[in-house]
């Protein structure tokens, strides 16, 4: 079992109940319909991964300069840059007659020592790879998705996002439902997690009132975490999806859970999911499956591949971040004033380029969420100059306080401080 977080840590964000899926079994004949009807599916896919392996694509790296962009100098510039790395990704179809969350997590989650089998999160128990309509293993939300998006649509990217979905035992996944993660330490129930590999250990969770707690076994619990931070950075409230954030405040998780699509929603704790981060680090089979999630969706898991970023982007006071993209003597894009500032109604951002080549100018809030764009085209060499009105996207004014400007080009990135005062 995890000790309780050290204290002291103060957080950036603080302040979300899920809904489990279960295929029910349908008897031996759909077990077989559904195993020979996705077979050649995941042949498909099985060829696919081969041939990335031995053509050098899957290496469990990101692609060269895929974090150029990403500003480390204060955390808003942290979040708000790696937010803008990974969002748009490719929605998957949950179910589906063609390739759907089953194939990607039979992929992503595939039994390093025997590729005809999965290895499920809570239990660490091998299966063979089944699909859809098994009666052994379904799909885990690890945020759950009660807690802020409990109805699925062709805009409702959180729901079948496969970097927070995993392969878990049913009857595992079913126990944990939408108990919040916390350290289990009285009147717990032990969930045995079996002898495989090398690692073994248990699950611990209690129902309790309002909200009952579920701590993940020593083995997978920085998996689970990571999942969680990159749910937190990659859905900011923007392009109509939900604003989630990780809290240690269960009143805010719980008033998440409405039944309702919401456009804030909650979950936690943040505390115990910082310290699980911490007692777990990421292992080669975690940065595999970051890389096949991201032959499917075209986004990675940055705290997988940045594992020190979860520090600078939730403990306030981090200073030492790891930089992302290329030295600041090699940027060939930078911002060169910002003026006036503190300013209203308007200022001016003045910027410079190296090199001509598209470039793209926004605003976001200090939580990281996109508030207008500025700039986004094609642009000479040399100096050039824009103005924000303190509106958004829409027009409207938005409220006194800080904001950060990003640019980027394909000469690098630079994000200064913007100081709107009414």
């Amino acid at each position: 079992m995890s000790s309780p977080p050290k204290a002291g840590i103060s957080l950036i964000r603080s302040g979300a109940s899920r809904g489990v899926h279960f295929q029910k079994s349908g008897g031996v004949s759909l077990l077989i319909s559904s195993i020979f009807s996705r077979v050649l599916r995941h042949s498909a896919i099985l060829s696919l991964l081969f041939l990335l392996v031995y053509s050098g694509e899957a290496t469990a790296d990101p692609p060269p300069g895929y974090y150029d962009t990403v500003v480390t100098s204060t955390p808003e510039s942290l979040r708000a840059t790696v937010h803008a790395v990974i969002d748009g990704h490719t929605k998957i179809p949950y179910t589906s007659s063609s390739t759907d969350t089953w194939d990607v997590l039979d992929a992503a989650d595939e039994d390093p020592l025997d590729s005809t089998h999965v290895l499920d999160l809570y239990r660490n128990r091998s299966y063979l790879k089944y699909g859809g309509g098994n009666s052994y293993y379904n799909r885990e939300h690890v945020w759950p998705n009660s807690y802020g998006f409990p109805d699925d649509g062709s805009t409702n990217k959180p729901y079948t996002d496969c970097h927070h979905l995993f392969d878990c035992y049913i009857g595992y996944n079913e126990t944990r439902g939408n108990r919040i993660f916390d350290a289990c330490s009285t009147l717990c129930q032990t969930y045995t997690v079996d002898d495989y590999n090398g690692e073994s250990g248990a699950n611990y969770s209690r129902n309790t009132s309002p909200v009952g707690i579920w701590e993940t076994w020593e083995g997978r619990r920085g998996d689970v975490a990571r999942a969680m931070f990159y749910m937190d950075v990659r859905y900011e409230g923007d392009s109509g999806e939900p604003d989630l954030i990780l809290t240690n405040d269960v009143d805010s998780i719980l008033a998440s859970s409405t039944g309702n699509n919401e456009s804030v929603a909650y979950m936690g704790l943040l505390d115990i999911l910082l310290q699980w981060h911490e007692d777990d680090p990421v292992d080669d089979k975690e940065r595999s499956r970051n890389d096949v999630v991201y032959s499917y969706q075209g986004n990675r898991n940055p705290f997988i591949d940045h594992p020190e970023w979860v520090a600078g982007i939730f403990i306030e006071g981090t200073t030492d971040i790891a930089p992302g993209g290329p030295p600041e003597a090699a940027r060939k894009a930078w911002i060169t004033a910002v003026s006036p500032n503190p300013f209203n109604p308007r200022t001016n951002v003045l910027f410079s380029l190296a090199d001509p080549g598209h470039v793209r100018l926004d605003v976001y809030s200090v939580s990281g969420k996109l508030v207008r764009t500025l700039l986004s085209g094609h642009r000479a060499s040399g100096e050039h100059s824009v103005f924000w009105d303190g509106t958004n996207g829409a027009g409207e004014s938005v409220a006194s306080g800080v904001y950060f400007c990003l640019l980027r080009s394909d000469g690098g990135a630079d994000t200064r401080k913007l100081v709107l005062v009414r």
